[in-house]
């Protein structure tokens, strides 16, 4: 089995890395996306065209915005997890090790989200 030359080590690394970056990122975009659509405003508690949301409204919206995040982190996360997988059975320990690193900073952002604050 060949196992690549330290320049295609580092290569392959920073596209990894960079490819985790843009995972972040879009899923970033997405619930940004969500979240300033106009709905409510003001944290989450009003309108943005005026007036107070029942509380079936609001819990519609917080529903829409957890959906879209805690969906948005899944994907990533499940794209993390398979790029880990063939990192392990190819035996590059350095990407294992920063698909973990990226997996804990995904199930961190995860945790701390709230749907009515911005992230």
């Amino acid at each position: 089995m060949r196992t690549g030359g330290p320049i295609e080590r580092v290569t392959t690394a920073v596209a990894v890395l960079i490819v985790d970056l843009a995972l972040l990122t879009a899923a970033r975009f997405a619930i940004h996306r969500v979240r300033d659509r106009g709905v409510l405003c003001d944290g989450g508690m009003v309108f943005c065209s005026g007036g107070d949301p029942t509380f079936a409204q609001w819990r519609a919206e917080m529903t829409l915005r957890s959906t879209v995040a805690y969906g948005s982190f899944a994907v990533v996360a499940s794209i993390l997890i398979a790029s880990l997988v063939v990192a392990r059975r190819r035996g590059r320990t350095g990407i294992v090790i920063m698909q973990l690193t990226a997996l804990v900073v995904v199930a961190v952002l995860a945790i701390l989200w709230e749907p009515y604050k911005r992230w």
